[in-house]
């Protein structure tokens, strides 16, 4: 029987990439792959979902050979902070705040694990959306998926926080109408 750990670490050991730099100071080479890169294709945009290509890294693999349980909810907080980040870009020229959605916390997290994740050259897809708007509280659905299938399904409530008194306070007029461009 085969050991996916030790095939992982020789593969990833032949790269030229995995090589430090000869000299202190050097910069390092520009990787050459033995393997062929796969770009991730390009992807139609779904109305109302929020698309961030988030690469696998050989860190987030486990014992077990795939992307440890843990590692899942990283990719989903990238996939967040680059959401929020979008609503700053959008309202920063207006004189809006300078970061995203200025409080904010997440009160849940739900995650249905659906098919292992491999190490592999390239990137997946966490599409994230808005399911629930309230006053002081939203409701983001998201998948972590490449074109074949969806490797984990969440539910997570983010709350706006007041960050003076640390009390939960309504959003804004400019964050709901931010969120409501991805209410499915």
């Amino acid at each position: 029987m085969k050991n996916p750990i030790h095939e992982m670490v020789t593969e990833a050991a032949t790269h030229t990439w995995f090589r430090s730099a000869t000299v202190p100071g050097e910069q390092y080479a520009t990787p050459t792959p033995t393997v062929p890169i796969q770009e991730p294709r390009p992807v139609e945009p779904v109305t109302g979902r929020h698309i961030f290509h988030r690469p696998v890294r050989f860190a987030d693999i486990d014992a077990h050979g795939h992307v440890n349980n843990v590692r899942f909810v990283e990719y989903l907080e990238d996939a967040r902070v680059a959401l929020f980040f979008e609503f700053v870009r959008r309202f920063q020229d207006d004189g809006g705040p300078e970061s995203p959605l200025l409080g904010i916390a997440i009160a849940r997290h739900e995650v249905n694990y659906r098919r292992p994740l491999r190490f592999r050259h390239g990137s997946v897809r966490v599409e994230s959306w808005v399911t629930k708007i309230g006053m002081v509280r939203c409701e983001l659905a998201a998948e972590i998926r490449d074109d074949h299938d969806v490797f984990v399904e969440t539910r997570s409530v983010v709350v706006a926080i007041d960050l003076a008194t640390e009390r939960p306070r309504r959003f804004t007029a400019d964050e709901r109408a931010f969120l409501r461009r991805y209410l499915t």
